[in-house]
């Protein structure tokens, strides 16, 4: 009878053993410390996460799936050493370590992974995507709804019996967190000058935004999670925000800060990211952003003069238009409770100017706010007109991109199964996690094959110069007579 590691190795499936050799690697004492000293003994952790991250490398990412996968998959008997856990259990392991799998376990894993390739964290990119949520995209409540709801729980609460109060409490606390999202969406609106009658929100899972999905599938409930990547696809970062991709960033830099503290890092953005939270998280940091501005809007039909074509000359504290005018500032407004401080440049010269129509629709003429960030904004602008760091940049879409495809495609995070953002971050940690592994498998077949055909070539060089030492040696051992020997040729 085969052996199963024989079994394995002769069927040319490495993936198991490298998964478990990263995780013999860990130190499983803080998964151990959760459980009790009495009753049962539990699967032991190390089993339960190989488990759970060799399945969804694989595809496998829910609960009976992965259950199925330890029964009869020989690659996750051999990383789990024979245990079958049920669902629930892996269910149960799951949500009891769940603040290990985002932070520590995560950090330490990752750590380990980049150590045994050798891979550098001084470059990274970063890059978010929109997932859509577990719930519904056919029950979601409009404002009018939602009051009606709240409404009705907090009549039913107060006509309740003292048996169902408890149950009645719940669900009003349930029904007036909805209105609260509800409430402050509207208002982030409003503020936006959006409009407020298309605000919906799901009663099941209030926390999931409505936004646009990929590839033209419309809009649902979703969320928005964001990696940072090194050179080699390793993801030392990651984060979920309901809506946001920028607002994480610092915390994104603090994680791969934790993961390897490496000076003088690079972060690599894309022009959505060109915002004045992510440049102040950065020079906070003291990390180098290289980050296009977003595209100005005279690609569009109709656009008018983007505020970014205004050159701006700081000894003379004046704005330069595409026509060559100059803007000056008329009014400066400190800031206050609901504005920002700004001064305002303006023209006299726009009522004759011929791009007028291209500029300014206004009777008063083209007008430029300057606020207090615009200085490190074009700071950033003129730093990316730079070529060499525009072929840094270059690097940006091969580094970070090609990680949400293979979540997608090969390991199946198309839709969250979790609910709420708690139950969404502990699920995306768990692809992160096994995406990073699947990484480390690749690049160790990668660094295989390579000392093979190094081996190879090695042998063939080799053998190329016994062969030419072999032809010289023959060669000086026989050499023949330079002139005949003509006692040789007399006759006698």
């Amino acid at each position: 009878m085969t052996p199963l590691e024989d079994h394995l190795r002769l069927s040319g499936i490495s993936a198991p053993f490298v998964v478990a050799d990263l995780l013999h690697d860990q130190d499983w004492k803080p998964f151990e410390n959760r459980y009790a000293a009495t009753g049962r003994a539990p699967y032991a952790p190390r089993a339960m996460m190989g488990l759970i991250l060799y399945g969804i490398m694989n595809g496998a990412s829910s609960l009976r799936s992965l259950e199925r996968l330890a029964r009869v998959d020989l690659g996750a008997m051999w990383v789990t050493g024979g245990i079958a856990p049920d669902h629930a259990n892996i269910g149960r392991f799951i949500c009891l370590h769940e603040q290990s799998l985002s932070e520590a376990f995560f950090e330490a894993l990752t750590r380990t992974i980049l150590a045994r390739i050798g891979a550098s964290t001084t470059c990274l990119a970063g890059d978010g995507t929109v997932i859509e949520a577990a719930c519904s995209h056919y029950r979601l409540l409009k404002d009018e709804a939602v009051r009606a709801r709240v409404s009705k729980a907090l009549k039913d609460h107060q006509q309740a019996s003292p048996e169902q109060q408890d149950e009645k409490q719940q669900q009003l606390e349930k029904v007036q967190a909805c209105e609260k999202v509800l409430d402050a969406r509207i208002a982030a609106r409003r503020r936006h000058g959006k409009r407020v009658d298309t605000v919906r929100v799901s009663p099941t899972e209030p926390e999931a935004a409505v936004q646009r999905q990929k590839r033209g599938r419309g809009f649902a409930p979703a969320y928005t999670p964001s990696v940072l990547a090194n050179e080699v696809r390793i993801i030392v970062a990651h984060a979920i925000d309901p809506t946001s991709e920028t607002r994480v960033v610092g915390e994104l830099l603090d994680q791969s800060e934790r993961v390897v503290p490496e000076t003088q890092r690079e972060l690599l953005l894309d022009a959505g990211y060109f915002d004045d939270g992510v440049i102040a998280a950065t020079l906070a940091r003291d990390v180098s952003l290289l980050c296009p501005p977003k595209p100005s809007t005279t690609d569009k039909v109709g656009g008018l003069y983007h505020k970014s074509q205004f050159a701006y000359d700081a000894d003379q504290d004046v704005y330069l238009c595409p026509a060559g005018q100059r803007l000056r500032c008329i009014s400066h407004a400190r800031a206050s409770a609901r504005t920002r401080e700004q001064f305002v440049y303006a023209c006299d010269q726009c009522a004759a100017c011929p791009q007028r129509t291209a500029c300014t629709r206004s009777a008063q003429g083209r007008r430029i706010k300057r606020y207090p960030e615009d200085e490190v904004r074009l700071a950033l602008q003129q730093v990316m007109t730079h070529p060499g760091a525009q072929n840094v940049f270059r690097q940006r879409k091969a580094m970070v991109e090609p990680v949400f495809s293979a979540l997608r495609q090969q390991q199946g995070l198309t839709r969250f199964r979790r609910r709420g953002l708690a139950g969404v971050k502990r699920e995306f940690a768990l692809h992160v996690l096994a995406y990073n592994v699947a990484r480390a498998v690749s690049l160790s077949l990668y660094c295989l094959i390579w000392v093979y055909r190094w081996t190879c070539l090695r042998d063939v060089c080799l053998a190329w110069k016994m062969l030419s030492a072999a032809r010289v040696l023959n060669s000086e051992a026989y050499q023949p007579a330079t002139s005949p020997n003509t006692c040789c040729l007399m006759p006698r």
